[in-house]
């Protein structure tokens, strides 16, 4: 039996796939926070936003399948496949996160989005808590 480490399957599909999750993550976070939006501009936002999302999609789409692909194609059965590509795709995304957290470039643009999430709950708490009027 060969060992955990295999050869990983890219392909197209899975980069359209990556692609499409990708704009619709941030089409939806552009029209359902728009006080964010505000606080931040239109296009920092944008980025921002694709800049989280990214290493959460990449690791299902990109890593996972990758794996799942190699695995398969080394002939291992389906669930063992799905289960060994869990590992690889967890590993992948704690990874990105940690890169988008503390790597300059990507920690300015989550800390900005950071504190405007912060900014509108802090107004949103208050204005529940009759605070702000």
């Amino acid at each position: 039996m060969a060992g955990f480490v295999i050869d990983p399957i890219f392909n197209t599909t899975q980069a359209i796939w990556f692609a499409a999750l990708l704009t619709f993550a941030v089409a939806v976070q552009i029209a359902f926070s728009p006080k964010r939006r505000a606080i931040m501009g239109g296009l920092k936002f944008a980025l921002a936003s694709a800049m989280v999302a990214t290493p959460g999609i990449a690791g299902v789409t990109l890593v996972r399948g990758a794996y799942r692909l190699g695995y398969l194609e080394e002939g291992r059965g389906f669930w063992e496949a799905n289960l060994r590509s869990i590992v690889w795709m967890s590993g992948a995304i704690f990874a990105g996160q940690m890169a988008v957290r503390f790597l300059p470039p990507m920690a300015w643009l989550s800390r900005d989005l950071r504190d405007a999430d912060r900014a509108v709950w802090s107004e949103r708490l208050g204005r529940w808590m009759g605070s702000a009027r």
